[in-house]
This record gives C-alpha cells, structure tokens and sequence, in this order.
C-alpha cells in the first residue's frame, strides 16, 4: 500500500512528500475544511456533505495532474528523437547516440536510459539491452523506437535516419492533434463538473441560516442529502467515465 501511494505521488510530480506526509496534510485539510463547513452551517451533515464532494474533486484534480505531466513527458520524445538524430548524423553509433542524447529525454525514462548504460557495460549485446529498455520503459512510443533501433542495428543502420525523422514527425502531429481534443474536452468535463458542485456551494451558503440547516437535522432532510450526495457521486462518476480519452496501447510487446 505504501508503495503504490509512493509511486501514485511520484506520478503526479509530488515527490517531495513520502506517503505519510502526503496523508496527513491530507487528514488535516478535510478537518479544516469541514470545520469551516460547520461553522458556516452549524450541521454536521451539511458539512460532511460538503467535504466528500469536495475530497472527490481533489482526488479527481490528482488524476488530471498525472495525466498532464504524462503529456508533457510525452511532448519531449520528439527532442530526444531529434537528438538522436543528429548524434547519428555526424557518425555516432547507435549506442553511443542513445546515451549521448539522455539530456534530451522525457524525465520519465531517464532512469531506465542509466539502467541501459549500466547492461552496455555489463557485457549484454544491444539487442538484449534494448529488450530490458523496452521492457523498463513499457510505453508504445518507447516500443516504436526500440523496434526502429533493432532494426537498423540488425541492417547496419540503413534507413535508421529516415525513420527516426519519421516518428519525430508523426509524434509532433498526434501530440498537436491530442492537445487541442484535450482542451476542448477539459472545457466540457469542467463545465459539467461546476454545474455538479454549484447546488453544494449554494447550500453552503443556505446553511448559514440556522433555519436550514436545522431542517437538514431532521429525518426528511436528511433523506434529501443522502439522495442528493449519491446522485452527486454517481454524476460525477459517469461524467469521468464519458469523458475519458482513449489511451496509447502497446502492440509491439
């Protein structure tokens, strides 16, 4: 448990906070924010009301923020392969391009880049070097470009520039493309999701008045909130569910 939350952080960029910490700072923000809550309304359900709605969002805010440093990771193949590229250009060999353009790489897949230099200096061939980067990385742009380098390596290197420019190109279209169904789609899911939160806010600022949130103690009103919070999760649920975006799959496994 400790670990997948160490590697759920270090995903969303959060890697100054161990597990712990993160946790915690997290208890502490809902208590706050349900002690606001309750002091505005004066009822506790209203309050708890609130907060899991609000927990929801934050949790869903975490998904969203993995899911744009992926993005930008992403956005850097295209330099690597550049760099790649030139290396090559000029006379490097492939090994030595690879290593040489780590620079250039996505934050990502630096770490499986020195694992790689690390299996060149053992003694592994390129080949099984490139299998256990392949293997590390576990991306579809990563398979491509491992496919692509095993295949110029096995023909000498014949039509390794090409291709490499290729993929750069073809990366840079589908990167643009995705951005711009990204942002029209973020515009959708926001919309829906404010109009999913204002009915929350409003009764916040309802609750201030002692008479409503007297009548939400009561067996009836508590019935309303119960229903109207399900209703809520369930909205918010289907909303994230129509408006994911398809995901890379690999093929070259």
């Amino acid at each position: 448990m400790n670990s997948r939350l160490s590697e759920y952080l270090a995903r969303a960029g959060l890697v100054d906070f161990s597990p712990a910490k993160y946790f915690l700072m997290f208890l502490a923000s809902i208590g706050l924010i349900y002690l606001i809550c309750f002091g505005v309304t004066g009822s506790q359900w209203i309050a708890g009301s609130v907060v899991v709605c609000l927990v929801a969002q934050s949790l869903e805010m975490l998904n969203a923020r993995i899911g744009n440093l992926q993005e930008k990771q992403t956005a850097d193949w295209p330099k690597f392969l550049d760099a790649i590229y030139s290396a090559v250009w000029s006379g490097t060999s492939l090994q030595d391009a690879i290593l040489d353009s780590r620079s250039y790489a996505p934050s990502q897949i630096k770490s499986q880049l020195a694992e790689f230099e690390v299996d060149l200096g053992s003694g592994l061939s390129f080949e099984v070097s490139l299998e256990n980067l392949k293997a590390r990385v576990a991306q579809p742009i990563g398979d491509r470009f491992v496919e692509i380098t095993r295949l110029a390596h096995l023909s000498g290197g014949r039509g390794y520039l090409a291709a490499l420019r290729k993929q750069s190109s073809q990366l840079r279209l589908e990167i643009s493309t995705w951005s711009e169904i990204r942002v029209k789609q973020n515009w959708v899911i926001s919309t829906a999701k404010l109009a999913l939160l204002a009915p929350w806010v409003v009764l916040l600022i309802l609750g201030s008045r002692a008479e409503t949130g007297k009548a939400f103690e009561t067996s009836t009103g508590l019935s309303i909130l119960t229903i109207g919070l399900v209703a809520s999760l369930l909205t918010f649920r289907l909303i994230k569910s129509l408006g994911k975006l398809p995901v890379r799959r690999r093929t070259l496994i």
